[in-house]
């Protein structure tokens, strides 16, 4: 890794460059500078958002040999390099392991853990533990923890991630201290799929089925993700021309794809909100689909609100009960027969 390369790696862990949490992030340098950090703190948001990144950038800076004046990490020292190149010995991820049927954070990994805190941290500066996500810890784990939590030992930060605090025993959460990410604004995530060197339309297409997450932006495949779109209209064209039979065996092959459901209930809902959107004579670069514009406009000139309001209400119903896991196959199936109904409506 050369020195430039080292560097850019580092500066994604510093906390100028998290997206969307200035909140948090203010916070956090401020009890940084203040020297007043919590001994533990509950990231709670939604996957993808930063939470993960900001426990970097606050390891960064904690164990940092020149910090900077604002508490940011200089991105230089060698404490930076390690933390970049994911080997310092201060900073530890605590995950689930793959034993058993069920991915679990496990006691053990819990009592090791603990036995590192009898020592203070190698290089002398702090130790930051990440424990992602904190719904994975088994009973046996939570129990063991605690202890840590009552007791803390010095030098010693811990940071769990979460999606929301029901999630986790109130024991925990209320040993913790709670700091909220939400969702990243969808041009955020657009210009940061820019600069990563994907073209506009489809930047704006992923930050549209994104949900707010960087995370899920960057997991999704642009060329994927066009052949499903093609995919999707397809069928949101010829359902209404099938039989029934025709509709059942479309919803039960649907059904054998677990995450292209997914993606066929966000997208076909993006093309129905455009269509929306073509109707109030909205600005077209509110539109998820830019580069189907054309095809938009002249579906829109076929269709009333009426339609559009009554397939996103089916869509979305679906997008519940699958999430739910409620009878998958069935729920699919009544989808298809409401998608039947009429291929225009005014």
């Amino acid at each position: 890794m050369t020195r430039r390369e080292s560097a850019a790696t580092v500066s994604s862990l510093r906390f100028r460059d998290i997206l969307g949490q200035r909140r948090v992030v203010e916070y956090l340098l401020t009890a940084l500078r203040q020297q007043r950090l919590a001994h533990a703190y509950l990231f709670l948001g939604p996957p993808g958002v930063g939470k993960e990144t900001t426990a970097r950038a606050l390891a960064a800076a904690l164990n940092c040999q020149h910090p900077q004046d604002d508490g940011e990490a200089c991105a230089e020292c060698p404490s930076c390099r390690r933390l970049a190149a994911g080997n310092h010995p201060d900073f530890q991820v605590i995950a689930p392991t793959s034993e058993g049927r069920q991915p679990q954070i496990r006691i053990d990994q819990i009592r090791d853990f603990r036995r590192l805190t009898a020592y203070p941290p190698v290089e002398g500066g702090w130790r930051v533990v990440l424990i992602k996500p904190a719904e994975a810890l088994n009973q046996a784990a939570v129990n063991a923890l605690l202890k840590t939590l009552e007791e803390p030992p010095p030098q010693h930060l811990l940071a769990l991630t979460a999606g929301v605090e029901d999630d986790l025993p109130p024991t925990v959460v209320s040993r913790c201290h709670k700091l909220a990410f939400t969702p990243l604004p969808t041009d955020l995530i657009v210009q940061a799929l820019l600069k990563r060197g994907l073209g506009s339309s489809p930047a704006v297409l992923l930050a549209a089925l994104s949900g707010g997450s960087l995370g899920r932006a960057l997991a999704l495949d642009p060329e994927d993700l066009l052949t499903q779109r093609r995919q999707v209209l397809t069928a949101l064209q010829e359902l209404p021309l099938g039989n029934t039979s025709g509709v059942l065996a479309w919803a039960a092959d649907l059904a054998k794809k677990n995450q292209e459901v997914e993606n066929f209930l966000l997208l076909a809902q993006l093309w129905y909100h455009d269509l929306l959107l073509c109707h109030v004579g909205a600005d077209l670069r509110l539109l998820s689909h830019q580069d189907l514009t054309a095809e938009l406009q002249a579906q829109s000139c076929q269709t009333g609100p009426d339609f559009c309001f009554a397939r996103l209400a089916a869509l979305g119903a679906a997008q519940r009960q699958w999430r739910a896991n409620l009878n998958q196959e069935l729920t699919l199936d009544v989808l298809g027969l409401s998608l039947q109904e009429g291929e225009f409506a005014s």
